[in-house]
């Protein structure tokens, strides 16, 4: 959670890759936003928003939510070789 976050009176419906996510908080960190829908770490991520158009490049940065945003988590991390 981040610190002095204040929480909506109702759900918020949000979603990352396509995928739908829900806060009843008015505000995340791009970590929070990354790990709920399930990439970790979050580090070897940036979350990209598509409306407004912004890209978050630290995972502490933090993000107001708005109903129904779209965001884009993308891999920045080493891609191992064989």
């Amino acid at each position: 959670m981040v610190n002095g976050n204040a929480k909506s009176d109702h759900p918020t419906v949000y979603f990352v890759n396509g995928e739908q996510q829900t806060t009843d908080q008015d505000k995340l960190a791009v970590a929070q936003i990354v790990e709920a829908a399930g990439f970790t770490p979050a580090s070897d991520y940036t979350l990209r928003s598509e409306n407004p158009a912004r890209t978050f490049q630290h995972p502490d940065e933090v993000v107001e939510i708005h109903p129904q945003q779209r965001f884009q988590a993308l891999f920045t991390g080493l891609t191992p070789v064989s």
